[in-house]
């Protein structure tokens, strides 16, 4: 019998997986059965909470093939054997398995912010490191946020203690003002010059790290245009001044209007963060299709409909017909 605890380290089963894969469950346990080598050998495993384990049987004499589990046994039919048996586990453990590298609350907050946001997923890069990984701008693949698991030391900080961090990048001139070396790092493993570390301790507010997220995640964009930061939300914030009574105009749009259509999602984040609606009429922005915001920062959809019909425009279905009222 083979305990499959070890393959199971950083992971997590997905018992639904499990289920599409071709196992059985009866009570709290889930079992798979199929053959290898020209039927001659049946796989069994068995996944519960208590247990995980797998066996290889020979029906020839229906008895367990302890060989394919022994590391000093050699020989071109047992190395087969082993191979295909092997492979099974593999598969299953690969398709019915996520991995939980990163278990604190703050760690999970921020996937789950970069995955709802962005629609971006961890990339675990390096088989050797599975507790360090990367998200990636999807427009250029430029990485703008690392997840690893380190130890304090390697911060400076006199202790041992495993820690998870998150690496970002951040204005080069302003980067002095925000580290202190306590909860905030100069990047760790990365540039010092353009990137922070932040401990994932809740020592720095959740809220704050998603903003230092968006602001990462528009830097890694590289827009031809140059404007990043405070320069790039002043720049937006200007163009909705010049926007007409009664009419609208989409993300891409601004983008292009600042030199770079690349800066749409930019340009949403820059929206989102709008210190003023009454002086900066955001609702007068929407998607490429025209459709209103889901997520828009000052009551939602509901209330961006209002606005806009506010000014004479005509919503129908959450949608502003474009080739009516979009502003050129």
């Amino acid at each position: 019998m083979r305990n499959l605890e070890l393959n199971l380290k950083n992971k997590v089963i997905n018992y639904d997986a499990l289920l599409k894969y071709g196992f059985k469950k009866q009570n709290n346990f889930y079992s798979y059965k199929t053959y290898i080598c020209d039927n001659q050998f049946e796989i069994s495993i068995v996944i519960s909470d208590d247990a995980k384990y797998s066996k290889l049987i020979d029906l020839e004499n229906n008895d367990e093939f302890v060989l394919a589990d022994l590391d000093d046994i050699c020989g071109k039919f047992v190395g087969t054997v082993k191979e295909e048996y092997n492979k099974v586990i593999e598969d299953v453990f690969a398709k019915c398995t996520t991995k939980e590298v990163f278990k604190s609350s703050q760690a999970r907050d921020v996937i789950n912010y970069i995955s709802q946001k962005y629609s971006d997923k961890l990339e675990f890069l390096w088989e050797k490191f599975d507790d360090n990984a990367i998200w990636r701008n999807k427009q250029n693949s430029k990485w703008y946020a690392l997840l690893l698991v380190i130890s304090e030391e390697k911060l400076g900080i006199d202790s041992k203690k495993n820690i998870e961090i998150i690496d970002l990048r951040y204005d080069k001139e302003k980067i002095q003002d925000i580290i202190d070396n306590k909860s905030i790092f100069a990047g760790y493993h990365m540039n010092k010059k353009s990137w922070i570390t932040i401990k994932l301790d809740n020592s720095v507010n959740t809220k704050l790290i998603y903003d230092l997220i968006d602001n990462s995640y528009n830097l890694s964009i590289g827009n031809k245009c140059g404007f990043t930061g405070n320069i790039l939300s002043n720049k937006v914030y200007e163009y909705l001044l010049r926007i007409p009574k009664g009419k609208v105009v989409t993300y891409k749009q601004i983008a292009e209007s600042l030199g770079n259509k690349g800066l749409a999602r930019a340009v949403g984040n820059v929206l989102h963060k709008n210190p003023d609606e009454q002086k900066y009429p955001c609702y007068k922005v929407l998607n490429s299709k025209g459709e209103l915001a889901e997520a828009f920062v000052f009551g939602g959809k509901e209330n961006q409909k209002k606005k806009l019909e506010n000014d004479g425009i005509e919503v129908v279905d959450n949608k502003v017909d474009l080739n009516l009222y979009q502003w050129k």
